[in-house]
């Protein structure tokens, strides 16, 4: 999918522009210049269309960590781009810390209560459990303590529910 952007200079009296790749907006800013004939230096980085806008809006791009967004961020699978955003929001992990601990971070797609269910079935704990007795387990009850205990974070992105277990 092809991505576009805006850099709008903070300098009023010039107007801005959009780019799809690094090196197309470091050109263009190489030359870009005011009403003045001056450089323009400054600018505010927009996401304008593609994917993950969530993920370059909890990155804050912009000129600093621009050539970060794509080199890492930007092609993204979704999961990889979800775990981004979890370990940026929950973690407060730093644009190099993200990329060595995307792979360190289970992502479940689903509600935390669906997390509960599949846990419990996966782990065969219900197995051991008489089938009379088993409709008095409170999954939700179970769920709302793996929260509570911080063994899970639940959280969504673009509508969509995940869980990462605790680490």
């Amino acid at each position: 999918m092809s991505h576009l952007y805006h850099a709008t200079p903070y300098d009023i009296s010039a107007s801005g522009f959009y780019f799809s790749t690094h090196e197309e907006y470091a050109a263009k800013a190489a030359t870009h210049c005011n009403a003045y004939g001056q450089h323009v230096e400054e600018y505010e980085i927009q996401f304008i269309d593609g994917e993950h806008p969530e993920l370059f809006e909890a990155l804050g791009i912009n000129q600093a960590n621009l050539a970060d967004w794509f080199e890492h961020f930007e092609d993204m699978d979704n999961d990889d781009a979800v775990v981004a955003i979890y370990l940026i929001t929950d973690r407060d992990l730093a644009i190099n810390e993200i990329i060595r601990s995307l792979n360190d971070v289970m992502l479940f797609h689903g509600t935390v209560v669906e997390y509960a269910e599949d846990y419990l079935d996966q782990s065969g704990m219900l197995d051991q459990i008489p089938e009379a007795i088993r409709r008095y387990i409170d999954v939700e009850a179970f769920a709302r303590d793996l929260v509570l205990g911080g063994d899970v974070t639940a959280f969504e992105v673009d509508g969509t529910s995940y869980v990462v277990e605790a680490h």
